[in-house]
């Protein structure tokens, strides 16, 4: 997955980092659609994990936006809504100390994360049968 950097941090280890504060392009790149695709491109490691690695993050489909197209700029909206949602969610987790408190930003995260892939799945008119195809395999 991807994350998300105010504060400019660096990592000392292997990774990827693309210099950009698009939020909606962190929706994308953390959705289950891209994740399928990534998967279907790149490297397996052992253990079954993947390289995310920029030869294969640069061949993933970026949706493109038309801001002229009232639908584009609405889904684009949301998009970086719900991805700002998640962002304050996890950051609220990494302070959580009670179970209870815990459990419940978990379940408020994973709804917002459902809540984006929908978003996805329509920003790339997919059918019925593909998001179920996408569901599985992850």
């Amino acid at each position: 997955s991807y994350a998300f950097d105010k504060s400019g941090f660096y990592s000392n280890d292997k990774t990827s980092i693309i210099a950009s504060d698009d939020l909606y392009l962190l929706g994308l790149l953390n959705s289950q659609v891209l994740d399928f695709v990534l998967h279907s491109i790149a490297s397996t490691k052992r253990g079954g994990y993947f390289e995310y690695k920029p030869m294969y993050v640069q061949k993933l489909p970026i949706r493109p936006i038309d801001f002229d197209n009232p639908t584009d700029k609405t889904n684009y909206d949301k998009m970086v809504q719900q991805v700002e949602i998640m962002l304050t969610l996890n950051q609220k987790l990494a302070i959580s100390l009670d179970s209870h408190s815990r459990t419940v930003l978990k379940r408020q995260i994973d709804a917002t994360a459902r809540q984006i892939d929908n978003l996805v799945y329509q920003l790339y008119n997919l059918t019925k049968r593909e998001i179920e195809i996408v569901e599985k395999s992850l």
